[in-house]
């Protein structure tokens, strides 16, 4: 049965801010004083982290068939590809937990994601 609207609202309302939140920090990114403290790059965090949760299905090396569902062309064999994906992966992956489907990465992991893409993923 599914869970009355009041039941399903605070959720919504988090993840809609939540979103929100990303999108603004993601259009100031070159300039937020956080994101020049950070330590987090490609090839310390970014490269190594969709390694191992990622490209199993999200790659173009990734037969159709074994993609579990990734829709074909959703690939994250380049930084590039990223971020030019770096909204829907913090949303899925960073904020509502739905990706990786099967298990992931831990919470703090999942923030440090958030932040990375956050500042441009570089």
């Amino acid at each position: 049965m599914p869970s009355s609207p009041s039941a399903r609202t605070p959720r919504a309302s988090l993840v809609l801010r939540t979103a929100l939140a990303l999108a603004l920090a993601g259009c100031g990114a070159d300039t937020d004083p956080s994101c020049d403290r950070s330590f987090l790059r490609y090839d310390n965090f970014g490269a190594p982290f969709i390694a191992n949760w990622c490209r199993a299905c999200h790659s173009a090396e990734v037969p159709p068939d074994m993609r579990q569902e990734a829709p074909v062309g959703v690939n994250f064999d380049s930084p590039r590809e990223i971020r030019a994906w770096s909204y829907r992966i913090s949303v899925t992956t960073g904020v509502i937990d739905s990706m990786p489907p099967a298990g992931g990465p831990s919470p703090a992991e999942r923030q440090m994601l958030v932040e990375w893409l956050g500042c441009g993923a570089p």
